[in-house]
């Protein structure tokens, strides 16, 4: 695959110490941590992942055989943390509201990893701000999952990275259009997506569209109600392989007001969906792998151009081209492992 590395893979019962150092993956963000292990394994690099989240803290079960499954399931949850802890080297945390994970004995060394809404709009919040403060004072290096984040990121960290989002491409369905004209809206309603600029676009593209377009989004969000009165048709939020190829069924998708490739902008670029969207400036580097424009007329225009011809405007962007230069999890990997050697060297 683009940018493998071949690395001497672990034999025995230890692993090869040119593998580097054996990392847990606390958590998860839109698969990030998981396709980082994934590809890493790949590469021969020792790294697990923990994303087991704890017991629902229900009422009480008023029968004593609940009470016990209940105090079972929290026991194997926090033996099965412990235990991953215990054998690695090096700590993971994604999202800077889990940093609480880190905090217990025994102590490990962690990179603190922020994905967005915690270093975007927790870290401001008050009763929030102080346990992310202490995340990020205390890891051993920070990173930051897009490039809008690297404000907020480096004022909590000064030193913080940019990790790119990876995508895996592995796990994308093929770009199979619906019968009907199909666009789609590809993230929730809310404002950290840019809510009421979506909204007015939503409003625009459907008295634009030919009769018999479909205009679709996601049931989820704060503004979903709003967007369906003005006659989005809203799916359900589904599983993460039918959510993709909910996506490849599009012959377009508008991606989020925010100005950001979030992983499913990323995840229709490299199916080859033509996106539509305003873009961050100096955000990604050319060329452009969306259809791009700052008015709502523009982004009009680009979606009914990429209506006429999909399959045209698709080859013309290349976006799976793009995604294989600049999000690959090989290249993630290999940064990753970079960051891995710097914070053992330092130790």
């Amino acid at each position: 695959m683009p940018g493998s590395r071949t690395a001497p893979r672990a034999t025995g019962s230890g692993a090869d110490p040119e593998a580097g150092p054996k990392v847990l993956h606390l958590y998860d963000a839109a698969d990030v941590g998981r396709t980082l292990v994934k590809y890493g394994r790949m590469d021969g690099y020792p790294w697990r992942q923990f994303n087991r989240t704890p017991p629902a803290d229900t009422d009480t079960p008023a029968s004593a055989a609940g009470r016990a499954r209940r105090l079972l399931a929290g026991l194997s949850w926090q033996t099965g943390r412990a235990a991953g802890i215990l054998k690695a080297d090096l700590l993971h945390v994604h999202s800077g509201s889990r940093v609480g994970v880190v905090r217990s004995r025994p102590y490990k060394p962690f990179v603190l990893h922020f994905h967005g809404t915690d270093i975007r709009t927790q870290y401001y919040e008050a009763a929030r701000r102080p346990a992310i403060q202490w995340g990020a004072d205390h890891a051993a290096a920070v990173l930051y999952s897009t490039p809008d984040l690297a404000e907020h990121a480096q004022a909590a960290h000064p030193g913080a990275r940019y990790l790119p989002n990876p995508v895996d491409m592995e796990e994308l369905p093929d770009w199979v259009p619906a019968g009907r004209p199909r666009v789609v809206f590809a993230s929730r309603w809310d404002g950290s997506k840019g809510g009421q600029a979506q909204l007015e676009l939503a409003r625009t593209l459907l008295a634009a569209v030919v009769p018999g377009t479909e205009v679709m989004g996601l049931d989820w969000g704060t503004e979903a109600g709003r967007a369906a009165a003005l006659g989005v048709q809203l799916a359900p939020k589904m599983a993460k392989p039918d959510y993709l190829r909910w996506l490849a069924g599009a012959h377009a998708v508008v991606g989020q007001s925010a100005g950001i490739l979030a992983m499913s902008e990323l995840q229709a670029v490299a199916i080859g969906v033509p996106v539509v969207m305003q873009l961050g400036a100096g955000y990604y580097p050319g060329p452009s792998p969306v259809l791009q424009a700052d008015t709502v007329d523009g982004l009009i225009a680009h979606v009914l151009t990429a209506l006429a011809d999909p399959p045209a405007v698709s080859t013309a962007l290349d976006g799976r081209g793009w995604i294989t230069t600049n999000h690959s999890p090989h290249q993630a990997v290999r940064q990753l492992a970079g960051v891995y050697r710097e914070v053992m060297a330092g130790r």
